[in-house]
């Protein structure tokens, strides 16, 4: 499984339900072009987030208690037999949910700090991935983690 994430310097993938900053250069085109034609993997408040419900041109699977419609609600057994590669896109949750499962991670890191209330563990990320690409952009860093 990937993850594909966006945080700040400090974590931060968050506030109030939403993303903590308007836009990220670049980041919403490779967010599509790595993730159309894949499996997209969220938990309810992602979902809840999102402008354009589902995704166009992916699988969405949402992990909720509820049944929500025009989206599959996967159990763990469907997602991790899952043979098309699932990328998952947040939040926090799942992330901490399925990060045992990670082997790869797509994070786009700002330069910018923004006040946050959800964030992942980017010491964790340190100790368990290795960086193996780095791209420095006009407003944040893209960086390629693999499991060690």
């Amino acid at each position: 499984m990937k993850l594909i994430i966006a945080c700040d310097p400090k974590g931060g993938i968050g506030f109030d339900g939403k993303l903590p900053w308007s836009k990220i250069e670049g980041d919403l085109p490779r967010f599509k072009a790595l993730t159309t034609g894949k499996i997209v993997l969220m938990g309810r408040k992602t979902w809840d987030s999102l402008p354009l419900k589902p995704l166009p041109n992916r699988m969405n699977y949402v992990m909720s208690s509820r049944p929500i419609e025009g989206v599959v609600n996967p159990d763990n057994t469907m997602i991790l037999n899952e043979t098309k590669e699932v990328w998952l896109i947040g939040g926090a949750k799942m992330v901490e949910s399925y990060w045992q499962h990670i082997d790869e991670i797509h994070l786009s890191r700002t330069f910018t700090e923004y006040t946050c209330d959800v964030f992942i563990d980017l010491v964790k990320l340190e100790r368990e991935f290795i960086c193996v690409s780095t791209e420095k952009c006009e407003d944040h860093v893209y960086e390629i983690w693999k499991r060690k």
